[in-house]
């Protein structure tokens, strides 16, 4: 199961006599690792008339401010999902990973990162809602290998062993937001659903000024204050907003001594540019060999996640090197990586923002009718029409990575839309990731990235 706990290589590493200078374990934790952060919640209105039918087939508001109805709705428990269900989720989510990522890097230009687990967890909770050929297109690209039910298991077991760590780095949030209306009554099934399997929080709201405030002020609450506003306006035929904010937050395993940071080097962009940068050097292990790329492994503490970086061969540039790269190939690769060689790395800091909408890159992999005025999310409504569409699917990233670790954030908005019409010695390995390179960050006993990135140029 997802909650297994794989024996690491990372003691085997420390263990190693090394040519450069031995790292001391790091003995603090990052004061925001695991912390929500200072909450400031929505608006409550206690004069709104909710009502609630726990054994019926909807959840409906009259005109109101944004109101918090979570607690109406206890959660379930729900099994756990087998290994071969589990096998099955990691082969397909790391290749959506991939193929959403090359679809971008071909498409934008700049750094480029996604967070697959927020996309994977936002848009599994709409997919809760769908039904017929709409349900099917998603089914195929996600996972054809598993129903829907199985799919929600492994995306819950997954995302539980995420946050279930310690040290804890990651955390992880899911909301749903429904605009107040009469004529708009939730399905209380399609609500249960995500309630049992993601936790989910059920807000009623305006859809106005104060709703676009409670929303941006919920985002930056669950990502530690890492992205502020998600939301710029809300869209006048928006009826639904399932979203998903993801934190990541951890120190290196070995941390960094002063003659182990360099200032002044240089970065060549992918444009030709020369960047001044500070470099940080150290000895790793784990190298990985893939598609002419090399690569290396480099632990958080607690070692349940690392930092994975690979260097396209020369003259290959980050966008050409991800056109023939498969997610099951990076988990094989991750997997049969090489403890035996030190891998002496030179890698940057940066920082860095990314927001992108999703809607193209998964038109692309085959799901259209979710977009279009034929979607069926006819599972969402108690009245069982086809009254919604995927409006938008906005996604936002931000990272840092120095001396101390990394922080990360994600936060997927799906926007729900009126339908207009309805051991031997070794040589060493030199790696120094001054270009254009392709990094993840992956959770270590599957190998799937959390967070999967590329670096053009130095922020």
């Amino acid at each position: 199961m997802f909650n297994k706990s794989l024996k690491k290589d990372f003691g085997k590493k420390s263990m190693k006599k090394r040519a450069a200078a031995l790292f001391l374990a790091g003995a603090m934790m990052l004061t925001a690792c695991g912390k929500s952060g200072s909450e400031k919640k929505p608006e409550q209105n206690t004069n709104i008339s909710t009502e609630v039918i726990n054994n019926g087939e909807e959840i409906s508001a009259e005109t109101g401010h944004t109101t918090n109805l979570s607690a109406n709705m206890s959660r379930n428990v729900v099994t756990d999902p087998t290994e071969n269900e589990e096998q099955s989720y990691i082969n397909a989510t790391a290749n959506l990973s991939f193929e959403l990522l090359k679809y971008l890097a071909v498409h934008e230009e700049g750094n480029i990162m996604i967070s697959p687990e927020s996309i994977v967890t936002a848009l599994t909770m709409t997919e809760n809602g769908a039904g017929g050929n709409t349900l099917n297109e998603m089914i195929q690209v996600f996972c054809p290998d598993l129903t829907l039910e199985e799919y929600n298991k492994a995306v819950a077991g997954f995302n539980t062993k995420l946050t279930s760590t310690e040290p804890r780095c990651f955390a992880m949030a899911n909301s749903i937001w429904v605009r107040n209306s009469e004529e708009l009554k939730i399905n209380s099934g399609f609500l249960q659903t995500n309630v049992d399997y993601h936790n989910a929080e059920f807000f009623t709201a305006d859809f106005d000024h104060q709703t676009l405030t409670d929303v941006n002020n919920w985002v930056n609450d669950k990502t530690n204050g890492m992205i502020p506003e998600t939301l710029k306006e809300l869209n006048p035929d928006t009826q639904m907003l399932l979203i998903n904010a993801a934190a990541f937050e951890a120190e290196w395993a070995e941390e960094y001594e002063e003659n182990q940071i360099k200032e002044g080097e240089t970065f060549t962009t992918a444009k030709g540019q020369e960047q001044k940068v500070t470099m940080l050097s150290s000895t790793e292990s784990g190298y990985i060999a893939l598609n002419g790329g090399e690569g290396f492994v480099k632990y958080y503490k607690g070692c349940d996640y690392a930092y994975v970086a690979i260097l396209p061969a020369e003259g290959v540039s980050a966008d050409e090197y991800l056109a023939n790269l498969k997610g099951e190939d990076f988990v094989k690769a991750y997997q049969n990586r090489d403890n035996s060689l030190d891998v002496y790395v030179n890698m940057p800091e940066f920082k860095s923002d990314y927001e992108t909408s999703l809607v193209e890159p998964f038109k692309s992999l085959g799901m259209n009718e979710a977009f279009s005025d034929n979607a069926d999310f006819s599972g969402m409504l108690a009245s069982g029409k086809k009254e919604l569409k995927i409006g938008d699917i906005i996604h936002k990233t931000h990272i840092e990575v120095d001396r101390k670790g990394t922080k990360a954030a994600a936060v997927t908005v799906v926007e729900m839309d009126k339908c207009t019409a309805v051991q031997e010695t070794v040589s060493p390995k030199f790696i120094t990731l001054d270009r254009p390179f392709v990094y993840a960050i992956i959770e270590t006993d599957t190998g799937l990235p959390v967070f999967l990135g590329t670096v053009d140029s130095i922020e």
